[in-house]
């Protein structure tokens, strides 16, 4: 089988007078939830932060987007919907302004 192909079965019955009609066919599509992603890369510059990372094996079927967390001052992680908004994009890579990480709730 290949990864990320669907494949479909289906099943008859025989015995010494003849066959049966198949059975409805049921489909299984081989693939599985992504990999892990490895940690991410940062490079600061005086204005930005970009985080990178590469993207990880896909399970066979294509990445939708990616969750991009930072840790805030209390120690919690969240999501920087504004600046890191990765949900519904396959790029590997986000921009964060180092004012964004200045104020509440990442500065200490």
């Amino acid at each position: 089988m290949t990864q990320g192909l669907t494949y479909q079965f289906k099943v008859e019955t025989r015995n010494e007078y003849g066959f049966s009609a198949y059975s409805n066919t049921v489909s299984i599509l081989t693939a599985q939830v992504p990999s892990q992603p490895s940690a991410p890369n940062t490079l600061w510059s005086p204005d930005n932060v970009i985080v990178s990372w590469i993207a990880p094996d896909n399970g066979g079927s294509p990445i939708t987007g990616y969750t991009v967390t930072i840790k805030q001052s209390d120690n919690i992680f969240s999501t920087d919907l504004i600046n890191c908004d990765q949900s519904a994009s396959t790029e590997t890579s986000c921009t964060i302004p180092v004012s964004a990480l200045r104020t509440a709730p990442f500065s200490h």
